[in-house]
């Protein structure tokens, strides 16, 4: 079962791209192009993002959950990122 630091998973979605916007939760967006791409939040309480809650966000930014936890533990980039949504048909191919 995995568990991540809330403090670490909102540090590394800001690192790769996603932008904050504060409410009663902590909004994360991930724009490509001047489009909303992807979104979730995590809870102010700073408290540990069990198995359940990383399966949730990792559908909400349309990844498997692996990939989450390679994205927010750095081993997955933000091109990564981009080249699944590619991948996915999310975004449009540059190539």
């Amino acid at each position: 079962m995995a568990v991540l630091k809330a403090s670490k998973t909102e540090q590394s979605l800001r690192k790769k791209g996603f932008i904050q916007d504060n409410s009663h939760h902590h909004y994360f967006e991930f724009w490509h192009e001047d489009k909303l791409i992807s979104s979730t939040y995590t809870s102010h309480n700073d408290q540990d993002i069990n198995d359940y809650l990383i399966r949730a966000m990792s559908k909400q930014c349309l990844m498997e959950k692996q990939f989450f936890i390679e994205f927010i533990k750095c081993t997955k980039s933000k091109d990564d990122y981009i080249d699944l949504l590619v991948s996915k048909g999310e975004i449009p191919s540059k190539r």
